[in-house]
């Protein structure tokens, strides 16, 4: 087997596979609403951003999640969400912990 062939193999038991929900319309307005009343609550900047005119938003990756928080991987997860609703790619960009390294530098 090439090495190609390998990492091709390895790319299709990393893929998700999605599936149609049977969720009701009402189910999916009520979980829309949640997910937007969450982001617009924790993150209001953010929120701002999307309603803009702009075609992509940028995260720095450190926005997130920099000590690993489980909550801030969903909270992550949720805000590309609503990016998505509100019709916006999203872009992250930066190196893990780099706006912390930066900061100790201007110390």
């Amino acid at each position: 087997m090439t090495k190609n062939a390998r990492d091709l193999l390895n790319l299709h038991r990393l893929r998700i596979v999605y599936s149609h929900s049977t969720m009701t319309h009402d189910e999916r307005i009520q979980r829309e609403s949640s997910l937007i009343a969450t982001i617009r609550k924790n993150l209001p900047e953010f929120a701002r951003a999307c309603a803009d005119d702009t075609e992509m938003v940028l995260l720095h990756q450190d926005a997130f999640a920099a000590d690993y928080q489980e909550d801030e991987y969903m909270l992550l997860g949720m805000a590309i969400k609503y990016a998505g609703l509100r019709g916006k790619e999203v872009r992250v960009i930066g190196r893990n912990r780099s706006s912390f390294a930066e900061a100790e530098r201007l110390q």
